[in-house]
């Protein structure tokens, strides 16, 4: 486990080169993109992400060490969505961005951030979440009780 100078804390605007970096490398590490398509995502997302962030409709917590550097992050999109059976609501959560740095792998950091995100949907009232799991994240996820469901995807390209 991470040594206790390892705190959780709230992600900020000023943060949001570290999070398009988690968000980029996520995606690298994947290999979901090449490097022209990694940098057009983080060109797009920039401005979305800091619109996010104001308007509240992005929430994101950054693990960090005692000399300020973030080891690891995870975020959540909160998104108007039509109520269902399963879910009575008009919103849905989104997690996203849950990456740590390799050098900080295995220390519990996702785990820790991902209880984090969950306690504050859970303040919030929500009822489910949801993620789109990597193959490295699967294990994690299925532990805290994720399951896989019915959805699928068509490109339109």
């Amino acid at each position: 486990m991470p040594g206790n100078d390892i705190t959780i804390r709230r992600a900020l605007a000023r943060d949001c080169d570290v999070i398009l970096h988690h968000r980029r490398s996520m995606f690298a590490e994947m290999k979901e993109g090449g490097p022209h398509e990694l940098d057009e995502t983080v060109k797009v997302a920039r401005p979305w992400l800091m619109t996010s962030m104001s308007n509240g409709t992005y929430q994101g917590w950054l693990a960090e060490n005692g000399q300020g550097k973030v080891l690891a992050g995870a975020g959540v999109v909160v998104l108007s969505w039509p109520a269902s059976p399963k879910n009575p609501e008009n919103r849905r959560a989104l997690i996203v961005n849950v990456y740590t740095e390799p050098d900080f792998r295995g220390q519990g950091l996702a785990r820790r951030l991902m209880m984090t995100v969950l306690d504050w949907l859970k303040e919030q009232g929500f009822r489910s979440a949801a993620l789109h799991a990597s193959e490295a994240g699967r294990h994690l996820y299925e532990k805290l009780g994720f399951r896989a469901t019915n959805e699928m995807q068509l490109r339109l390209e």
